[in-house]
């Protein structure tokens, strides 16, 4: 009998998940995306809590900050959740008590892209991977994510993961954004719910998103109400908690009706209601929010400007790595096979407008 290092435990472990011991341990996101699929396949139905737990407690003694190894794993449970590999639904009342939310494990499944690029989601109830050893062997991890590239164009990645048992999701199922549409019937959606809200009062601490002022500076574009009339995105303080999202009707800047976001019925944020349809707002005025993409090496960079929506980022999140970027918001590095259709998503579902060589003068960042 051996007593074992540390850097042997994570490697024996890392290796029981079916991952690289060379490249990861169990204090990468990727080690602990593994661990936490591992546990919910024989812990859900389960709450948020108990699968942390369930990850964090064999890792005492084996990371120097437990407490910080925590705030990771509950982090990495969060993207997952947003992803899609685990589900969070309401447990089902059985009429003596409040519903909690529970978690539950999503069935092995896969979306694939228009390149061929299949992204890997769910969790298996009896082994690691429903895939065979040489399809194992080519699963590209970052992060939270697993993604399988055909090896040849003729490759038919999708009918073979059928026939091996695994969903296939269409992206749109996958995402669960808005069906694309045109920005005027998206503003005048919202417009017709603010058209029978009551009349309101004084909004105490409201800020208003003013749609003239340059698309390319998001935190420019605040400002509070002062001689404004029209519609407008906003934030409203309260009592307790973060400011909440609102469209708001004002006449020379004193609001007259309001509808808090999101509405009643949605399923997604506030902030994720209010940035789509501020995209809008901005396409319908003929000043349409901006994108840029430029080259990096074998890839390009997606570089965005203002806030998108969760259901936006889950895309760029499965396709693409984060990567800093001088003057945008935030930006994605993303390989060129896939660019175009995000150029389309963009356009279509998004409403935006790529910045060309001649345009990128219009509306500065500073």
């Amino acid at each position: 009998m051996r007593r074992l290092t540390i850097e042997e435990v994570h490697a024996q472990k890392i290796r029981e998940l079916g991952l690289d011991p060379e490249a990861l341990d169990l204090t990468t996101p990727e080690g602990l995306a593994g661990a936490l699929r591992r546990a919910a396949s024989y812990l859900c139905p389960c709450s948020a809590a108990t699968l942390v737990r369930a990850v964090v407690r064999p890792l005492r003694g084996l990371v120097p900050d437990l407490e910080k190894a925590k705030e990771l794993v509950e982090e990495t449970l969060e993207a997952m959740i947003s992803h899609g590999d685990i589900l969070e639904q309401p447990e089902v009342e059985d009429g003596t008590s409040t519903a909690r939310v529970l978690l539950y494990a999503a069935p092995a499944s896969f979306v694939v892209r228009q390149s061929g690029l299949v992204i890997l989601l769910g969790v298996t109830a009896d082994q690691l991977s429903p895939l065979p050893s040489e399809l194992e062997r080519r699963i590209e991890y970052l992060g939270h994510v697993r993604r399988l590239s055909p090896s040849s164009g003729a490759e038919d990645l999708r009918s073979e993961l059928r026939q091996l048992g695994l969903f296939e999701l269409t992206p749109d199922a996958w995402l669960k954004g808005p069906k694309p549409c045109a920005a005027s019937l998206a503003v005048a959606a919202s417009d017709r719910a603010l058209d029978v809200a009551p009349p309101s009062r004084d909004i105490p601490g409201l800020l208003l998103l003013d749609p003239t002022k340059p698309v390319r500076y998001y935190r420019g574009r605040w400002t509070e109400p002062k001689t404004q009339t029209g519609r407008y995105m906003a934030r409203r303080q309260q009592a307790y908690g973060a400011d909440l999202w609102c469209y708001v009707q004002l006449t020379n800047g004193h609001p007259e009706r309001m509808i808090d976001l999101p509405q009643r019925g949605s399923r997604w944020r506030g902030c994720d209601e209010a940035w789509h349809l501020q995209m809008a707002i901005d396409a319908q005025r003929g000043s349409p929010q901006r994108f840029r993409v430029t080259p990096s090496g074998d890839a390009m960079v997606l570089e965005l400007f203002s806030p998108t929506p969760a259901w936006a980022r889950r895309r760029w999140d499965a396709i693409g790595e984060p990567v800093p970027s001088a003057g945008c918001l935030f930006a994605y590095r993303i390989p060129k096979t896939e660019i175009e259709e995000e150029r389309r998503f963009a356009h279509e579902a998004l409403w935006l407008e790529e910045m060309t060589t001649g345009s990128e003068g219009r509306g500065t960042e500073k």
